[in-house]
């Protein structure tokens, strides 16, 4: 990202991940004094994160009363209805002070947003100071004298700028405050005259800013405070596992890249230079699909890995069952149970290692299962083996969405509950099948 968007506070304080991925998007934009970026009702197209200009956020009446509801500098940005999830402006957004800014269409913004990472955050997080600002704004026109809202309107104007010059005409000052020109012209006097600022038609030069702050009301100290408190939160544990780029902006990104490595030289031979570039960009957008998809594949084996440890080492086995009761898939802890090896799945029918006397519950169980496509749970026991004496089992299963396979996880009864296997047992043949309540 270049140095210049740094002067924005919101994008300088993105994580390295997200200001690389907006580095192409954002297009830098001169904005003069007295332009309206949004009507009322307009659709957003753009984001505008300000660096050397400031809007004027601005609610105006049907008879044309106006009013600021805040102005935006270098410490947010305006296009606030795309992260609540509008897409129009309820209020009329104009250029106060001529300026700089860095503009986002509005489709990359969205994007952004809806992957979590520090945008989302650092955007929420300036709404709630916004907020704030509103909310003492209200409160400082509707108890403070004029003089304390002008010297926390200058102060506030100071925050967004270099310098200690403003270029702005008093008429313009009680628009935004919502006051009488008149009002503004005593109080601007009284500043002057205590030696705070000079003031000439259309400028007002601060002499004494500290002389300000002393003077002006506390709603000014606590808006600056909410801003300082966004700007100290840290994004270290918003990080993103990688950086996923938007696909909206693939061709940008690859002509990006292109630039990078062969600049394009216009000739005589255009047709032909035109053709080659085409192709060079499309070679660069499949070279950008294909990192993409081995990034994917690599995540997916990541977690293949992971989910197959889970799956071998679960103290309970866990079957998978085709209609005819064969073992399909069979974890490390059930091959243990059972007394086979893994490499012989597909050779073996559970039943087969089911007690005689359990084996029609058994059937009728999992023809129950694929049949209802529910989940079930049944109590059998397992004939002995080399290995293991009898023991009776709990299974809970399911089937697939198409009833062709059940999926079993089997824990021994006699484990999870302390039971000697006879006991267990004779609990069990004497309250029947549904009497697995009562074994538990």
């Amino acid at each position: 990202m270049s140095e210049g968007s740094r002067q924005n506070r919101i994008l300088a304080a993105l994580l390295p991940d997200e200001r690389a991925r907006l580095e192409n998007d954002l297009e830098c934009v001169s904005l003069p004094a007295g332009q309206t970026v949004f009507r009322s009702g307009d659709h957003l197209g753009f984001v505008y994160f300000p660096t050397t200009c400031t809007f004027s956020r601005i609610a105006t009446t049907e008879d044309g009363a106006s009013v600021e509801l805040a102005m935006t500098g270098n410490d947010g940005f305006v296009g606030i209805p795309l992260v609540l999830g509008g897409d129009t402006s309820h209020y009329k957004v104009v250029v106060q002070r001529a300026g700089g800014a860095f503009r986002l269409r509005a489709d990359v913004m969205s994007w952004e947003l809806e992957q979590g990472g520090s945008l989302r955050r650092m955007a929420l997080c300036y709404i709630q100071a916004l907020m704030t600002e509103m909310a003492q704004g209200v409160l400082c026109n509707r108890h403070h004298s004029v003089d304390q809202q002008l010297c926390r309107w200058l102060l506030r104007s100071l925050d967004q700028c270099s310098g200690m010059e403003l270029d702005v005409t008093q008429e313009t000052i009680s628009n935004l405050l919502g006051v009488r020109r008149e009002g503004i012209t005593e109080a601007a006097g009284k500043l002057q005259a205590a030696g705070l600022i000079h003031y000439r038609r259309g400028h007002i030069t601060v002499l004494d800013r500290a002389g300000l702050e002393a003077r002006v009301c506390e709603c000014y100290r606590v808006v600056k405070r909410e801003y300082e408190r966004l700007f100290s939160l840290t994004n270290e544990s918003l990080a993103l596992p990688r950086a996923r780029p938007n696909p909206t902006t693939l061709r940008q990104r690859a002509e990006a890249r292109l630039k990078q490595t062969q600049p394009f030289a216009d000739d005589s031979q255009w047709d032909t230079t035109r053709l080659l570039h085409e192709l060079q960009v499309h070679q660069i957008e499949l070279e950008m699909h294909n990192e993409e998809l081995q990034l994917a594949y690599d995540e997916a084996d990541a977690l293949r890995e992971k989910y197959a440890d889970l799956y071998d080492f679960a103290p309970v086995g866990y079957f998978t069952l085709d209609a005819q009761g064969v073992i399909l898939q069979i974890n490390l802890a059930g091959a243990i149970l059972l007394g086979i090896k893994r490499s012989q799945m597909g050779r073996f029918r559970f039943g087969a290692f089911v007690k005689p006397a359990f084996l029609p519950e058994f059937n009728s169980f999992v023809e129950e299962v694929l049949r209802g496509k529910t989940r079930s749970k049944c109590a059998i026991a397992l004939a002995a083996t080399d290995h293991r004496p009898e023991v009776l089992v709990r299974i809970e299963a399911a089937s697939d969405a198409e009833g062709r396979e059940c999926r079993m996880v089997v824990m021994e009864i006699s484990q999870e509950n302390g039971l000697p296997f006879h006991e267990a047992v004779r609990a069990l043949v004497s309250t029947g099948r549904r009497g697995l309540d009562a074994v538990q």
